[in-house]
């Protein structure tokens, strides 16, 4: 078995701790950003990874070329700041409240089968299956992933994480080149919030909220882009006037 299945006592008395100083619970716009130190650079990722291990019919062939290429960049990453073990877990990650219908679930993992293990996992636990968001740490405390039901991650974490990221995928300007090449080959995905109501915190809709949450001005469609996109595509949209500046 490639995962480590935590159980409901370990999960009360070591690994919530951890996830909680990590993440904050409510990411679904009405935060600052979903990380609890607010001091933490946060990176924008595409499709979570869910879509690289399970569900990879989601992706435009673009798109699957881009996701499959940062999160590989990503466990690369780790392992080579010797982080050979990683704690994954289905969110929102709390003590369920009375008449909540989800349970909680984490598993740790080997860095090097990220991927393997999460297919595993879907064949094994329906707990895990049944998640729609993920969010994946270790016991450091100095990073952390996080995906939403609406389409995209976040990567975040110290100085020396972020930047030692920037400089092992080739540069700042690299890593927001990604996203933005991901944004523009699926254009429509992060365009409008269909999921729920408008987020309250800085943007208009879910896209605007995610490139709020890292500080970094939301990519601008070109008319390239536009009769490119075999859907209907939005309107381009401005940066949330918010303060907020490109870090």
């Amino acid at each position: 078995m490639m995962y480590k299945k935590i159980s409901e006592d370990e999960y009360d008395l070591t690994t919530l701790p951890i996830l909680e100083s990590i993440f904050d619970q409510d990411i679904h716009g009405t935060v600052e950003n979903p990380f609890m130190n607010q001091s933490w650079e946060v990176i924008l990722l595409g499709w979570n990874i869910s879509c690289i291990a399970i569900e990879e019919k989601r992706l435009t062939k673009k798109s699957k070329i881009e996701t499959v290429r940062i999160y590989k960049k990503i466990f690369q990453y780790l392992l080579s700041r010797n982080i050979n073990e990683v704690l994954i877990c289905s969110t929102p990650c709390h003590r369920p409240r009375e008449g909540e219908g989800y349970r909680n679930f984490a598993a740790t993992i080997p860095t090097a089968s990220i991927v393997e293990s999460m297919k595993e996992l879907n064949k094994r636990e329906p707990d895990f299956k049944s998640a729609s968001a993920y969010a994946i740490c270790d016991s450091t405390k100095k990073w952390g992933y996080i995906s939403t039901y609406d389409g995209f991650s976040w990567l975040a974490g110290d100085a020396d994480f972020i930047e030692g990221f920037h400089v092992f995928y080739g540069g700042r300007e690299a890593v927001r080149q990604y996203f933005y090449d991901f944004d523009a080959s699926d254009t429509w995905v992060l365009a409008y919030d269909n999921t729920g109501p408008v987020p309250e915190v800085g943007a208009n809709s879910t896209r605007e909220y995610a490139y709020y949450c890292a500080g970094w001005e939301p990519y601008v469609y070109t008319e390239q882009d536009l009769a490119e996109d075999p859907m209907e595509s939005p309107e381009p949209t401005q940066p949330p006037a918010s303060g907020q500046s490109e870090s």
